[in-house]
């Protein structure tokens, strides 16, 4: 939300930010099943292209963005099915078959990378992540990752070098390639590897 806003002008002169959430349909519109009324669902691009997001009570969206939400899934856990799981998913499709590959997700312990670590290791890695302090170490971990670095306290491509045998990750999974950047010069990602970034701060060039 604020990188947008540093973008791009206002449209409007009352604006909710954020676009997931999840919650309970209170009432639908013409064409959708009253039968919706009342079901948990999980909503994602809340104030994409409208002035009201998710930041809110109530918010009003297309049916097809209210998704149904399994009664063994919490609201806390269907608020991340939007942006954050989606955007690993796709990450981790784009990186194709991921079995016994070394993947490496930068950030492991943020929202999107939590994900990214789950969904590659599900889908059979060996997953690297990086963090940034002891516990988002210990979150990396527990949401599925073989090793974790502390980018704050290790030569980091020093580390992936020899996790790897010397040739580097297979798979990079990146949330910023201003940083990134640097250590694919150095090494970080194998001959023919795949750099999969979804952001960036500004590049040092």
């Amino acid at each position: 939300d604020v990188k947008s806003r540093r973008a791009r002008a206002i449209t409007d002169p009352f604006i909710v930010p954020h676009s997931d959430g999840a919650g309970v349909i209170d009432a639908v519109g013409a064409g959708v099943s009253a039968s919706r009324v009342g079901e948990r669902v999980w909503v994602w691009n809340g104030q994409w292209q409208r002035p009201i997001g998710t930041a809110a009570q109530y918010i009003v969206l297309p049916q097809a963005q209210a998704v149904f939400l399994p009664n063994n899934t919490d609201f806390a856990a269907g608020a991340c099915l939007g942006i954050p799981a989606l955007t690993a998913l796709q990450a981790l499709n784009l990186a194709g078959d991921v079995r016994g590959k070394n993947v490496l997700v930068i950030g492991a312990s943020s929202a999107v990378g939590h994900y990214a670590t789950q969904i590659a290791k599900l889908r059979g890695a060996h997953v690297i992540g990086t963090a940034g302090s002891d516990i988002k170490i210990a979150h990396a971990r527990a949401a599925g990752a073989d090793e974790v670095l502390n980018y704050k306290t290790e030569p980091v491509v020093d580390c992936l070098k020899a996790l790897t045998g010397g040739k580097g990750v297979d798979v990079i999974i990146d949330m910023d390639l201003s940083t990134t950047a640097a250590w694919v010069a150095q090494g970080a990602l194998a001959r023919h590897g795949q750099l999969i970034c979804y952001g960036s701060n500004a590049l040092d060039v």
